[in-house]
């Protein structure tokens, strides 16, 4: 019969083992609190029956009874009853005694809980089902970690990451997280700031469950944590000033004044895009074009300090110099108003440049100072005249300059003022009376005629005549005149030359070389007949003399004679008429030359003047010089008379 009990008892432990297997794997939650129960009982006092208890009671009932409770589990293979320790009481009935080694071997603290679990079936019917299930695989929970930061240096380093208690799926479900003995630790290796994510497959030590209560085992645990921290860079620009010049300043090849913070052989390279031209402060500014190699900029905090850009005004002896210099220029005078405008833009020292200006303020000037350009406006400089004089060409306008940029910077130039002279000369104007040679005819001869050259009357203007010149007897003179100005026409506007012709009788029976033939005589004509100037004036044209745009406007193009007649030729002037009674060399007046034929108005080389031939008669008036004689005779002896009667007294 205690063979046959036995027996039974070890089929029993074989079952239960069987169950406390897996309810261990299913419910771990479980079991660790009803373990804990179990320690925290008395243990001796409720598993261990003296043997003369087991002696002394009926066996077969009880172990029939848990025989049935056991099959039962074991069909169902669902249902446990978790219970208290008092709970627990009910397996003990079923021990075996000390000496049975099957039953003991099961007797962990692990397998000791499914026994406790096996309830009588009174007991079992009284408490709640829990399901048995296997263990579930979720995907990854993504999870925070703590540590202590390294500030990256370049150098990988190891660190013991403690993770949060919670952590959620892609889907945003929440695990609890916790380790064997608290929290939670993994072990990671990092260099880069980046690396501020691992993935752990191996979780030796993590307990993952869900809703506090069922065990999950993730596929891995994504954690986040910051391990390798920024390293702190300053970057600093220059400081930079410079005077105006009109051209940009910038930083160029300048380096950083301050570039702390790189890990040794780790940096960058800058461009510079800070500029300004005009007077005042900009920043220089710059940015990161690339990093060196070997460089992660992620790893680095940069902080940028930009330095000052600032352009100076130029001081006054620094300033540029521009001569502003007015045109200077002559025209003639035309008998209408004339206008020169113009001037000439020069610098100096360092702004050498010469550009001529049209004397208008609206006009742009473009000038080049080293290597800037401006453009200059304002200028004016104008003169107008009328009459002969000296006219200065005065400089108005306020000059404003700018830089290629349109700033106004005309403060940082100082100007000189030259004006300019505007000279309109006066017209010269030659006046030759005609000249006229004839027979003897025992009548006067006269020409009233005047021609009008060189640079002739104004439009408009002119003179009228009166001559005195005539000649009768055989001989020669002068065709004497006067003139007077038209009204309008003023004396100070021109540079008048009179040339008076010459009036020339000749014997009937002389052959004169050159003899003026055909021209017009009057035997009964006034000496003092007046004419005006009908001739047409020879002119030359007027050169306004200006340079570059400089302009001398008139209304006329050319000076007109008073009135239209046929161009004259010039006359000879009077000095070489006035020795047409001299010869070159010896000649001898009044002598006599035989058959030789003398041009008395163009006498040439060894000539005699007066000269006639030997078959001429002397038509002298003798009688008349015989009585000029006498009377002068009269004359000196009254004087000496005068005289002794002056002594005697």
């Amino acid at each position: 019969m205690k063979g046959h009990i036995l027996e039974k008892i070890s089929s029993t432990a074989v079952i239960l083992s069987i169950i406390t297997a897996t309810v261990t794997a299913s419910a771990a939650d479980i079991l660790p609190a009803c373990a804990m129960e179990v320690s925290s009982g008395d243990s001796e006092s409720q598993f261990e029956t003296p043997e003369e208890e087991i002696a002394s009671e009926p066996v077969s009932a009880e172990v029939d009874e848990v025989k049935t409770e056991v099959e039962t589990a074991s069909e169902t293979q669902t249902e446990i009853v978790a219970d208290s320790p008092r709970e627990a009481e009910a397996p003990t009935e079923a021990e075996t005694p000390a000496e049975v080694e099957a039953p003991a071997e099961a007797e962990t603290p692990a397998e000791v809980e499914a026994p406790a679990e096996a309830e009588t079936p009174a007991e079992s019917e009284a408490q709640p089902d829990v399901q048995i299930a296997s263990p579930v695989i979720v995907s990854a929970i993504n999870v925070t970690g703590t540590t202590s930061p390294v500030v990256y240096d370049g150098q990988e380093h190891s660190f013991v990451v403690t993770l949060a208690t919670e952590g959620a799926d892609a889907d945003g479900k929440v695990y609890s997280i916790s380790g064997a003995e608290g929290a939670a630790t993994v072990s990671v290796t990092a260099k880069n700031v980046s690396q501020n994510t691992f993935e752990i497959t191996d979780l030796t030590g993590i307990t993952v469950t869900s809703d506090g209560t069922t065990a999950v085992t993730p596929a891995s645990l994504i954690v986040s944590a910051d391990v390798i921290t920024k390293r702190d860079v300053t970057l600093q620009s220059m400081n930079l000033v410079k005077t105006y010049d009109g051209n940009p300043l910038e930083n160029g090849e300048t380096p950083l004044a301050d570039e702390t913070g790189w890990v040794s052989g780790e940096g960058a390279y800058y461009t510079f895009t800070g500029s300004r031209t005009a007077i005042g402060t900009g920043i220089n500014e710059f940015t990161i074009v690339s990093a060196k190699e070997g460089t992660d900029l992620n790893n680095y905090n940069i902080n940028y300090i930009f330095g000052a850009i600032t352009v100076v005004e130029r001081l006054d002896a620094q300033k540029y110099i521009i001569t502003v210099e007015a045109v200077s220029t002559t025209a003639k005078y035309s008998g209408k108003d004339q206008t020169v405008t113009g001037y000439v833009l020069e610098g100096r020292s360092d702004s050498e440049f010469r550009v001529n200006g049209s004397g208008d303020a609206s006009q742009v000037l473009s000038v080049i100072i080293g290597n800037a350009t401006f453009t200059v406006t304002g200028i004016a400089a104008t003169a107008t005249g009328k009459n002969a004089g000296t006219y200065s060409v005065n400089i108005t306008g306020t000059p404003v300059i700018r830089d290629a940029e349109g700033n106004d910077v005309t403060n940082q130039f100082v100007f000189e003022f030259k004006p300019g002279k505007f000279e309109i000369e006066k017209r010269h104007v030659i006046l030759t009376s005609a000249s006229l040679t004839k027979k003897y005819h025992n009548k006067t001869i006269k020409k009233h005629s005047v021609t009008v050259s060189g640079d002739g009357f104004a439009e408009g203007e002119g003179a009228t005549y009166e001559f005195t010149g005539k000649q009768k007897e055989v001989g020669q003179s002068y065709n004497y005149f006067t003139y007077k100005l038209n009204e309008g026409t003023l004396a100070d506007n021109y540079d008048i030359e009179k040339v008076p012709g010459i009036l020339k009788v000749k014997k009937p029976d002389d052959i004169a070389i050159n003899e003026t033939g055909n021209n017009n005589s009057s035997g009964n004509g006034s000496s003092n007949e007046s004419q005006a100037s009908n001739n047409t004036q020879t002119t030359e044209s007027e050169n306004n003399n200006a340079a570059g745009t400089n302009h001398v406007t008139d209304s006329s193009s050319a000076a007109s004679s008073a009135s239209g007649g046929n161009a004259a030729v010039l006359p000879t002037p009077a000095s070489t008429i006035e020795g047409a009674g001299q010869a070159d060399g010896q000649s001898v007046l009044g002598a006599k030359r035989g058959d030789v034929t003398v041009d008395i108005a163009n006498p040439q080389k060894e000539s005699v003047l007066g000269a006639r031939r030997a078959s001429t008669d002397d038509e002298t008036n003798i009688e008349g010089h015989i009585m000029i004689f006498a009377a002068a005779i009269a004359f000196m002896a009254a004087l000496k008379i005068k005289r002794n009667k002056r002594i005697k007294r």
